[in-house]
């Protein structure tokens, strides 16, 4: 719950803090590099409490100095006392700065007082010392009744007033002197009474003479003055009274000790790592690199084949394109205004005596958003079986921008061992350990003709398409298939959407991401010794066990976070990726589109990643939904879409037949007609959903 409190978010941005929940005992403040560490709250602390504990702390961190306090500190002032003025001070403040948190302030301490967090329970409050109702009063307001005399009245306006740290100081010690000064008079006035009471007892001895009690009683009487008068001392200080020697806030120690009930006790371990920045010079390889090495290397061996490929899909490119101008212009008539041109309309003059419609009018359409398309594909050895279907939709992705004169860039990620391409950006302490991964900008609307066909003919080939079959290992070194590193490259478009975005001038860039499969698990933060796993050492197959990673955009200070229950890995690498991709969509503003490509099976085998939130015998439902569409839309992602489809779905045959039976019925032809409209509907999933977005 703490993570969605807006009031993190608005302190974050506004004031560029960096707030920590961590494993300790109390709150701490690094001046430095202003970063906040708040112990974990306990789940069952109300949302009131928490703005009030976020509130206060970051109160702390703004206003109170540490100078001052190691000052303060060093004189020897009462901290209690010097605590109860500065918190009346920063939560003064921090009520003003943000107004929201007055209510919350006002039901979190009712809550805690209810508690008996302050001490109070079975103790009359208007009979506490002054600091004691001062605390009372400032946390809990006129409602609480508290009465203050004439001269403690002035004190208490000193309290509420202050502004600077200085003016807490000097008010803080004008209460200690007026404490010790009433504390002496209240001392003076109880040995007054203890010398009446004994003028009394000894005047009722006296007249008592006859008494056989008279020795055992004046033998007892030392010892029982002396016992009362140190138990009444002790009654006193226990219960904030004021008549003690021992000039202190209870009510304040009393919060304090009390202050780690609202922690948490569980075994939760949290890690912050920020996101490093990725170097666009150096972790992608330009296309025209690519185009060196094709021609020099003579891999563009499928140019027919890829011509071949043009001609049978400008069916596809056909329909992308009258898609996208009809629904373009439908969106634009949606919008269409009329205006008043400030012209007279002079078939309309002849109304003016009871109609203010006599003006020429004319209908405005606005122009719509510019778009320009970045799609991210996964090139890891698992997708050759699916690459020959993928590379035919991402060349007519990119034949309908070039017809709509959309920008668009294409990148291949993977990962391998070949240090010539592959970058990991520099360690720095507090930022995430990124795998060394490489961008092959594989297709880009940047492209001549002539370098169109080259990438064409030598991608056809290594996705399985030409004439020989290049996937995996039969392709170039540098161009084999590798590992997954998915969460890097949506790290990587942190960078890339908005410079591409900039360099073309759009209004929105749309993001898509085809994989196959879950990229690596991010848990390495660096620090000065080196890179530390923030998993702890204990099982990770115990049900029981619980950890968080929080992820920080040090760019926007936005946070998300992913939490591991259990030895769910497909859900917490999804969920990394998920919370990642939100950190996207925050910075960039982009339209974000997953594609999970895979076999039956395996997504089948997946539903608990997928709908984690659902009961058993729903994700049944949803297996049988997948059976039925060959696709699956999962909400419960970062995505703004995310489609989970086999890759026999990427495959589209424009030229396949309408086939009826002979002598069918109308329902048969009706059934057959919904046959076939269904399944190219199913094999246009990527490029409806694209057309759809842009227009």
């Amino acid at each position: 719950m703490i993570e969605s409190k807006s009031l993190l978010a608005k302190l974050m941005a506004t004031e560029n803090l960096t707030i920590e929940q961590r494993k300790v005992p109390t709150a701490s403040f690094n001046v430095k590099d202003r970063i906040l560490v708040i112990p974990i709250m306990n789940e069952q602390t109300s949302a009131f409490v928490m703005d009030l504990f976020m509130g206060h702390e970051v109160g702390h961190a703004l206003y109170t100095p540490l100078e001052g306090l190691m000052k303060a500190k060093d004189e020897k002032i009462v901290s209690s006392i010097l605590n109860v003025v500065e918190d009346s001070r920063i939560e003064r403040k921090i009520k003003y700065k943000y107004p929201g948190l007055k209510n919350s302030f006002v039901k979190a301490y009712g809550e805690l007082v209810e508690k008996d967090f302050f001490g109070t329970k079975d103790k009359i409050i208007n009979e506490m010392n002054f600091i004691d109702r001062v605390n009372l009063h400032c946390k809990g307001g006129a409602s609480m009744a508290i009465r203050f005399s004439e001269e403690e009245r002035e004190l208490l306006n000193e309290v509420e007033s202050t502004e600077t740290w200085e003016e807490v100081v000097i008010t803080t010690k004008r209460i200690i002197e007026y404490m010790k000064a009433k504390s002496a008079e209240e001392k003076q006035l109880r040995q007054l009474q203890k010398s009446e009471e004994s003028d009394e007892d000894l005047e009722q001895i006296t007249l008592d003479e006859d008494s056989d009690f008279l020795d055992e009683e004046y033998d007892l009487s030392e010892d029982s003055d002396d016992t009362d008068d140190d138990d009444n001392d002790e009654d006193s200080e226990e219960s904030g009274s004021g008549t003690g020697d021992d000039i202190r806030s209870y009510t304040d120690e009393a919060f304090r000790s009390n202050e780690y009930k609202l922690f948490s006790a569980e075994n939760i371990h949290y890690t912050y790592a920020n996101i490093p920045k990725f170097d666009i010079k150096k972790g992608i390889w330009d296309y025209k690199n690519l185009y060196q090495r094709y021609v020099e290397e003579g891999h563009e061996v499928a140019q027919s084949q890829f011509i071949q490929f043009k001609r049978e899909s400008s069916k596809v490119v056909s329909y992308l394109v009258k898609e996208f101008e009809l629904r373009k212009n439908a969106d634009q008539l949606k919008r269409a205004s009329i205006a008043k041109t400030g012209d007279l309309n002079l078939n309309k003059i002849f109304s003016y005596r009871f109609s203010e419609d006599i003006f020429k009018k004319i209908t405005v359409v606005p122009g719509g958003k510019s778009h320009g398309l970045i799609m991210y594909l996964d090139w890891s050895g698992s997708m050759a079986g699916h690459l020959g279907n993928t590379m035919k939709q991402l060349f007519n992705l990119a034949m309908f921008c070039k017809k709509v004169n959309i920008p668009f860039e294409v990148y291949a990620f993977i990962q391998d061992t070949d240090p010539e391409k592959m970058y990991s950006p520099t360690p720095k302490t507090g930022n995430l350990h990124l795998d060394s991964m490489c961008l092959l900008n594989i297709i880009s609307s940047r492209m001549s003709a002539a370098e169109l066909l080259t990438a064409g003919g030598a991608l056809f080939q290594m996705s399985g398409l030409g004439t020989y079959r290049w996937v995996g290992n039969a392709a170039p070194q540098w161009m084999r298939l590798g590992g997954t590193p998915l969460n890097e490259a949506v790290i990587s478009a942190l960078e890339i959407v908005p410079a591409f975005q900039k360099k073309n001038k759009l209004q929105v860039v749309n993001t898509v991401f085809l994989t196959d499969g879950d990229g690596s698990l991010l848990e390495q933060v660096y620090d000065e010794s080196g890179y530390r796993n923030s998993a702890s050492q204990r099982n990770y197959r115990d049900s029981s066990y619980c950890r968080k990673i929080i992820f920080r955009d040090p760019v926007t200070k936005n946070e998300e976070s992913c939490e591991r229950m259990g030895f769910r890995f497909g859900s917490y690498r999804l969920g990394q990726t998920s919370a990642l991709i939100r950190l996207l969509k925050r910075r960039t503003n982009a339209h974000v589109i997953g594609f999970y490509i895979g076999s039956g099976r395996e997504i089948r085998n997946r539903m608990e990643d997928f709908y984690p939130e659902l009961q058993y015998n729903e994700r049944e439902k949803k297996k049988e939904e997948f059976r039925k569409s060959k696709f699956l839309v999962v909400n419960s992602t970062g995505f703004d879409d995310y489609y989970v489809l086999r890759s026999t779905g990427l495959d589209i045959d424009e030229d396949a037949e309408f086939e009826v039976r002979e002598n069918a019925t109308t329902r048969g032809l009706v059934s057959a007609f919904s046959k076939y409209a269904g399944n190219r509907i199913n094999n246009r999933v990527i490029l409806n959903r694209f057309v759809g977005l842009i227009s």
